[in-house]
């Protein structure tokens, strides 16, 4: 399923160069972070979008020449404007299919018309939907990653926290709320009732055991987080099939070939167990 955003320039990276040096180009690092994000936040990069394309300069005749320039290329003029400085912008369009490498490519070749018609920047993209009516679409079940990790004292004992806060914008919580609470003991063998190392890399294997059963076996779920504390690892996902997760996660319990785990389904169509959650992450 999609849904239209409401603004059409979701993602915009824009960055300054100066005349003739395309040192400071755009980080290739920061446009595969441009797209990764774009992805995790359920956009399909491999359609055709809106990509606009932005120069500098003092004055605009110099700008009319890199917008003849770029026509005969394929991009369509938009605008040359005035800011509040009374620096002159030139905008241009194409509309493409880009991932991170096509565009760090397209990224030289716009530096270096900047540099032959010596305007003082190209200045960076952004993106929006090929029809501009609409807002970029995304898959609003795809959840980004959003982690943030709490470590507290409980009843003078340590409790370390890691879950996923995205969820806090995710529209269909009423369809997903039946949560999986799985739940791994460890031996106690420090004042903190941490696990020891051995421990931690096996509740980690299982904790990805799980995960890995229930996409491989087409139940749909999300990884919330998990809690240590005590001589107790707790993992929770929350899916939609209750009948197919239950039978799923009993047969793994058998036969898996992991540590030994229990388990149990709660309906919880409030999310309440989240919020739970989301209280011991801001605990202090």
């Amino acid at each position: 399923m999609t849904k239209n955003l409401l603004i059409i320039l979701l993602f915009t990276l824009l960055t300054s160069c100066q005349l003739n040096s395309q040192t400071n180009m755009i980080p290739k690092e920061e446009i595969i972070e441009f797209f990764e994000q774009m992805k995790s936040n359920g956009t399909d990069t491999n359609t055709k979008m809106l990509y606009g394309y932005f120069f500098t300069n003092n004055e605009p005749k110099k700008l009319e020449k890199v917008s003849q320039e770029l026509k005969k290329q394929g991009f369509e003029y938009v605008d040359i404007y005035p800011d509040e400085t009374n620096q002159y912008w030139l905008h241009m369009e194409r509309i493409e299919i880009h991932n991170s490498e096509s565009l760090y490519s397209l990224n030289k070749k716009l530096y270096a018309i900047a540099d032959k018609f010596s305007i003082k920047s190209y200045d960076g993209f952004d993106v929006g939907n090929a029809d501009k009516t609409k807002g970029i679409e995304r898959d609003t079940y795809v959840v980004p990653e959003k982690f943030k990790t709490n470590d507290f004292e409980k009843d003078g004992v340590q409790f370390l926290i890691i879950a996923n806060l995205a969820f806090d914008q995710f529209p269909h919580k009423l369809e997903y709320s039946i949560f999986i609470e799985i739940t791994s003991e460890y031996d106690i063998v420090n004042t903190s009732k941490m696990p020891n190392e051995t421990d931690y890399a096996e509740l980690d294997e299982l904790e990805l055991f799980i995960e890995n059963n229930l996409n491989h076996n087409g139940i749909k779920s999300y990884y919330i987080g998990r809690t240590t504390c005590s001589g107790e690892r707790k993992i929770y996902f929350v899916t939609n099939d209750k009948d197919g997760a239950n039978g799923l996660m009993n047969f793994v319990k058998e036969n898996g070939n992991k540590r030994k785990f229990e388990y149990k389904l709660t309906e919880d169509p409030k999310w309440s167990l989240y919020e739970e959650i989301k209280v011991k992450l801001n605990k202090k």
